[in-house]
């Protein structure tokens, strides 16, 4: 997942090699200048009570961070910016978190080390203003790119609380409902047996609406297991998934459906990948997916479910379709718990899966396919 979203944030705010190039160049003549911004930010940062607040031990405190902030200065400018490098400055982030530092003051904070920076860019380059142009492009990317990684990890912490609390709740819930629901069943199994001595004549009158209630405790159960399921995860085994007979399976067991739906279901799959997890949990990402898309298609559409490599490290599921597509304002909702668009619907599915993909240590996200619909990508390791 870390390595998706650097890359989607390192893209975002266009950042190359060359600018990798300039902020290497530029750090031995920033190097010296790193302490007297170092000091200039602590300074503002105690002009504020809240963050002043927020940093335990006051000033002590803050001249032991100044050399953390030296350091990070000589990582910002010297790179690698790779997946690392994004891990580390995760874990920056999540202290912020942890210390309650508000989050509008980072904003503040990075616009001092970008001034800081920017006018030490300009003094070292006072003679070249080509050269000082390229550092500072160079320095508003790279510190955009911090931007999003602070936010990343807000949103992370406050997520990781809402799911926390979802997960208690519906945890309580899921025993609560169990009991009865098992109860009802063994006496719905004492009734039936019992309408089965009657007469045969009465049989098909009294067993239909019998057969009716067992279906619904049925369903009933089954949305208990989503619920149990999303409330309970547990650790995923680490062996390598083949994901061609795994996708052509899960085809297979759909083929009727998608047959009755008048949906064509297409598969490209590239041969010998394999990802690293659990088969099960993998198969059971891959139905949910084809299931909504057969869902969202109207007759005569295809349904297409493709598998390749896009990285070294990483391969890509992709399940696109030839529906209406997700509009933009439910996009940001559409991964939440309980939220649905289907009548019915628990409003698990998405959740499961994302849940699922982030505990193979991968990433789903929502696209608009070449058809205009939906198209689901999802990241995992390749093993």
């Amino acid at each position: 997942m870390s390595l998706t979203i650097f890359d989607e944030l390192l893209g975002y705010v266009g950042f190359g090699p060359a600018d990798g190039e300039a902020l290497r160049r530029f750090h031995p003549l920033a190097q010296p200048h790193f302490m007297r911004i170092a000091e200039a930010f602590y300074r503002r940062i105690l002009d504020h009570p809240d963050a002043r607040r927020a940093l335990e031990g006051g000033e002590g405190q803050v001249g032991r961070l100044k050399g953390t902030l030296v350091d990070w200065m000589d990582t910002l400018l010297r790179g690698p910016w790779d997946a690392a490098y994004f891990e580390r400055r995760c874990r920056i982030g999540r202290v912020h978190v942890r210390i309650a530092l508000p989050q509008h003051y980072m904003f503040g904070a990075m616009n001092l080390i970008r001034r800081g920076l920017g006018e030490v860019a300009e003094e070292v380059h006072a003679g070249d203003a080509a050269a000082a142009r390229q550092v500072r492009s160079a320095l508003d990317r790279i510190l955009d790119v911090e931007l999003g990684v602070m936010l990343h990890t807000y949103r992370e912490d406050h997520e990781a609380q809402r799911m926390t609390a979802v997960r208690t709740l519906t945890a309580g819930l899921s025993h609560e409902i169990r009991n009865p629901l098992n109860a009802a069943s063994l006496q719905l199994a004492v009734l039936e047996r019992r309408v089965r001595r009657q007469p045969s004549t009465e049989h098909v009158s009294l067993l239909e609406p019998l057969g009716l209630v067992r279906e619904e405790i049925r369903r009933l159960d089954h949305l208990l297991e989503d619920f149990l399921q999303f409330a309970r995860p547990r650790a995923m085994g680490q062996e390598p998934v083949p994901m061609e007979p795994l996708v052509a399976q899960v085809a297979d067991l759909l083929a009727t459906d998608a047959e009755r739906r008048g949906v064509r279901l297409t598969l490209a799959l590239e041969p010998e990948l394999a990802a690293r997890g659990e088969e099960s949990r993998l198969r059971e990402v891959v139905m949910n997916l084809v299931l909504n898309a057969l869902d969202a298609s109207p007759r005569g559409a295809e349904v297409r479910v493709s598998v390749f490599k896009v990285s070294a490290d990483l391969l890509e599921l992709r399940v696109d379709d030839e529906g209406a597509g997700v509009s933009q304002d439910l996009r940001e909702r559409i991964f939440q718990p309980f939220f649905t668009t289907k009548a019915g619907g628990s409003g698990l599915g998405l959740a499961i899966v994302q849940s699922i993909v982030g505990q193979h240590g991968g990433a789903v996200r929502l696209e608009t396919s070449e058809q205009g619909g939906a198209s689901f990508r999802i990241r995992l390791p390749v093993a």
